[in-house]
């Protein structure tokens, strides 16, 4: 049976599901031969059931825009999906970088692995390129949204 290409609605349910709840920047930046396009939709990812992914109100056309341009890089060239979120696992924010290529969303590090993997020396400058390229989205990217909050039962 062929395999099928993902949709950009399972990539980003998918995705912001393993990360979990709490306030996400998506960006995207798809190349195809001549052109280089991005956009960017910060949310507030609540809970995903039974594949769908639930957010916050206002929040469709960013979330629109994105998903059209994921679906693009998709379905021909290449992307670069990186996610900043906040969420209450982590005190700082975290950083997940995928790459879209050959119909297909993997994490940034399996691309690399795939890619340079019998060329240690390669790797190695693709690793360190990556640890530079999350540094930066983080501080470019981190969504603006109130940090998550944690409500503690208070003493009666």
């Amino acid at each position: 049976m062929p395999e099928t290409r993902p949709t950009a609605q399972h990539v980003i349910a998918t995705v912001l599901d393993t990360i979990g709840s709490g306030f996400h920047t998506l960006h995207i930046r798809h190349v195809n031969e001549w052109s280089d396009r991005e956009r960017r939709a910060e949310l507030e990812f609540i809970a995903a059931v039974d594949g769908r992914a639930g957010f916050g109100v206002g929040q469709q056309d960013a979330l629109r825009a994105v998903t059209r341009l994921l679906d693009d890089a998709l379905s021909s060239g290449m992307g670069v999906l990186t996610v900043v979120s906040n969420t209450l696992a982590t005190s700082e924010p975290s950083v997940a970088l995928y790459r879209v290529h050959d119909g297909r969303c993997i994490t940034a590090e399996e691309y690399d692995v795939e890619r340079y993997g019998a060329y240690p020396e390669v790797l190695a400058a693709a690793v360190k390129y990556r640890i530079d390229r999350e540094q930066r989205a983080r501080l470019l990217y981190e969504p603006r949204g109130l940090a998550p909050i944690v409500f503690a039962s208070l003493p009666r």
